[in-house]
């Protein structure tokens, strides 16, 4: 089996991808594995800028931290990783780890600190490139689309892939990540909220109609609460779509607990446990769910094949009939 130039082109293409995804996070992985572990206190914090709209500047922040090194060095270096609120202040300590022959090559060991941004979009643009190009070898049944190394065509036939298994691998491939983060971002959220939420007392000042399309084309509407507080500064904010109203019927008048964090007084919600907690429960329900379909797909399970594959795939589409069509063609 010969590979053409297409083929040659985007191996080129993945492994450089690869390479600066690597070269990105060499310095920070290296001093994560063989560096030496140091305690260190934030002692201020480094300043930049940014233009935030237009000529309008917003001012960045990433810790200066002092450690001592196993020969009783002091060091000073600051963080590499700058943002509007930095996750630490002043007084905090921090871990860190450094390279013994040259201390000031320091990281913090923070999330933040490390380059995950840049290296992921690099590494998740090569994964996204390698899918597509599998998918190319399975539709297309080009020899010539074969990688130079034969790498794809071994991984096809070691998982039995098809067209239509392989759709929705592709489909869990960007769903389970979403719904982790989604899973993440909200629990985050209700965590923070609960924790450095700021109390205040709301009253329901009318009721709004919500409506919402459904993949069917038909329109569902719900009725909910308009809740009007006012924040520590007096400033008078709205909260919109609460779910309070179909659990508690809550009427023109009423009176409810609020809760918002200092920075975003705008964002603030009802304080009440579904308020935090059902979206988290949802996303996390539903990246297990596809996890385990994920496993039952890679495993080649016919049930799953024959009966849960068409029915997601009829209703990735709003009327249902043209994929499932697609999926039949594909099965025979």
């Amino acid at each position: 089996m010969t590979s053409g130039f297409v083929s040659w082109f985007l191996s080129v293409i993945v492994l450089v991808l690869l390479f600066l995804s690597g070269y990105i996070m060499k310095n920070s992985v290296h001093l994560l594995l063989t560096g030496k572990r140091a305690q260190g206190i934030v002692v201020g914090m480094d300043s930049a800028s940014r233009s935030a709209s237009g000529t309008v500047k917003a001012p960045l922040f990433t810790p200066i931290v002092e450690f001592v090194t196993s020969d009783g060095e002091l060091i000073k270096v600051h963080g590499r990783s700058y943002s509007l609120k930095p996750s630490s202040k002043t007084g905090d300590e921090i871990k860190i780890t450094y390279d013994k022959s040259n201390p000031k090559n320091a990281q913090l060991l923070l999330w933040g600190e490390f380059p995950l941004g840049p290296a992921g979009f690099l590494l998740g643009f090569a994964i996204i490139l390698i899918m597509i190009w599998m998918g190319g070898i399975l539709i297309s049944n080009d020899p010539s689309l074969d990688d130079p190394f034969h790498l794809l065509t071994t991984v096809i036939a070691h998982f039995h892939l098809n067209p239509v298994r392989y759709i929705v691998l592709f489909v869990l491939f960007f769903a389970i990540p979403t719904c982790l983060i989604g899973t993440y971002w909200t629990s985050q959220r209700a965590i923070d909220m609960l924790a450095n939420g700021i109390k205040a007392v709301g009253y329901v000042t009318g009721t709004e109609r919500v409506y919402s399309k459904s993949n069917d084309g038909t329109t569902g509407s719900g009725v909910f609460p308009m809740i009007t507080f006012k924040d520590a500064s007096g400033t008078e904010h709205n909260i919109h779509g609460s779910t309070a109203k179909p659990l508690s019927r809550l009427k023109t008048g009423d009176t409810v607990e609020v809760i918002y964090l200092a920075g975003s007084p705008n964002r603030g919600v009802v304080n009440t446990w579904y308020e935090f907690w059902i979206p988290p429960m949802f996303f996390g329900f539903m990246a297990g769910a596809m996890l385990v379909l994920l496993v039952l797909v890679l495993s080649g399970n016919k049930s799953i094949v024959a009966i849960v594959i068409p029915t997601i795939i009829k209703n990735l589409d709003r009327d249902g009939e043209s994929n499932f069509v697609l999926f039949r063609k594909f099965k025979h």
